[in-house]
């Protein structure tokens, strides 16, 4: 198997500044960079450069992938993770799951790398479809979900250097049923089956009371006074927007009543949760197959009613399904023989088996004496014993 990786960045809440962009065309000669993505593809060689810089020079958000192991994504959070400490600290801390806090100030990175041993995990073929995840689970942390911090642990939880029996989960957060990511499946490109979070959501809270992301700005902004609304927009237009904008949504949530999100501890191992999705997933893959049987019972009805109404027809016109035969082999192609070899099949049928057997078996010794090298067509016949 040769070698593949395939690496990027995305820019979220604004375009990098003249200075990011530098930065980051600094970082790969090879990569394809603007203001908004950094995306390159490795058949040989490593990426050199500085992921955190990256995500430190106006890149919010980053997805690497290799198809010898190697599955991360990293998230640029300016105003830190939006819960308390006493919350987040149960989801994070792990090597696989860890949030490096920036020197100064309240920003951060939060950095999801489980490790899996090449080939024991299922190799991706598009890896840059995911990026639309990395993205929208990102928005979900900074409004303050804390579904998207539980989905991450599971992402990292699952690593091939630790036995799930010895890991029990965080507390799950209620609405965790409803919990939907746009695009592919995060869990998905960490080799997770998806039913895990039906599983994780058994006996979870329902869905939680709180005000979306743009029911809070609403709500804080119009308590502003005048004055401090010029102050704000003055703050905008002269700063960095984007840290102005992280410190804004920062004291928003901390004006909250600090409610948080409502959780149950269950104690499951990791473990339990990975047989209930097995049970799970058998339970799906029956009805599926149940599914497809029927679909295949019903498509096979209608062509056989199909068939009968073509036979009809052939009673009438015996000579018009003749030369329909003869069309298609003179079309050539393998289909077009055994389509040929159906018709008469039928045409025997339909005339009788007397007279039916003496036209179909006349014509197909026709058909093969015309095209003496087509020893597909003659396969065809032969099995429908139309030809000696």
């Amino acid at each position: 198997m040769s070698e593949y990786q395939f690496l990027a960045f995305r820019a979220i809440d604004r375009p990098l500044t003249d200075r990011e962009l530098v930065f980051a065309e600094k970082q790969s000669t090879r990569a394809d960079i603007s203001r908004w993505s950094f995306t390159n593809e490795y058949h040989f060689g490593d990426f050199r450069g500085d992921a955190d810089g990256l995500l430190r020079h106006g890149y919010s958000a980053h997805l690497h992938y290799a198809n010898f192991g190697v599955r991360k994504i990293a998230l640029r959070l300016p105003a830190g993770l939006p819960f308390p400490k006493a919350v987040w600290s149960q989801f994070v801390g792990t090597t696989r799951l860890r949030w490096k806090k920036d020197s100064k100030g309240q920003g951060g990175i939060l950095t999801v790398e489980p490790f899996h041993d090449a080939g024991e995990i299922e190799e991706i073929w598009s890896p840059e479809d995911y990026m639309e995840d990395v993205v929208e689970i990102r928005n979900r942390l900074v409004a303050g979900d804390l579904r998207a911090l539980y989905l991450l642990w599971l992402c990292a939880a699952l690593d091939d250097e630790f036995d799930p029996v010895d890991r029990t989960e965080p507390p799950v957060p209620g609405g965790l049923a409803e919990f939907k990511i746009s695009g592919a499946s995060l869990l998905e490109f960490f080799g997770v089956d998806p039913l895990i979070m039906i599983a994780a959501s058994e006996g979870a809270s329902p869905t939680p009371d709180v005000q979306s992301h743009e029911q809070q700005i609403s709500g804080w902004t119009d308590r502003l006074s005048e004055g401090d609304s010029k102050r704000q927009l003055r703050r905008f237009l002269v700063e960095d927007a984007a840290a102005v904008k992280a410190e804004l949504i920062a004291t928003i949530r901390e004006s909250k009543a600090p409610s948080d999100w409502p959780t149950v501890a269950l104690g499951r191992s990791l473990q339990d949760l990975l047989d209930r999705t097995d049970a799970l997933r058998a339970e799906y893959d029956a009805k599926e197959s149940a599914k497809q049987a029927a679909r295949a019972k019903r498509e096979a009805a209608n062509r056989q009613r199909e068939r009968q109404e073509r036979m009809k027809e052939m009673v009438k016109e015996p000579e018009r399904w003749l030369r329909e035969a003869e069309r298609l082999v003179e079309a050539r192609g393998t289909d077009n023989y055994e389509a040929a070899a159906e018709i008469l099949t039928d045409l025997r049928g339909a005339v009788g088996s007397g007279k039916g057997d003496r036209i179909t078996r006349k014509h197909a010794a026709h058909l093969v004496k015309k095209h003496p090298t087509l020893n597909r067509l003659k396969a065809s016949l032969r099995k429908r014993s139309l030809l000696d």
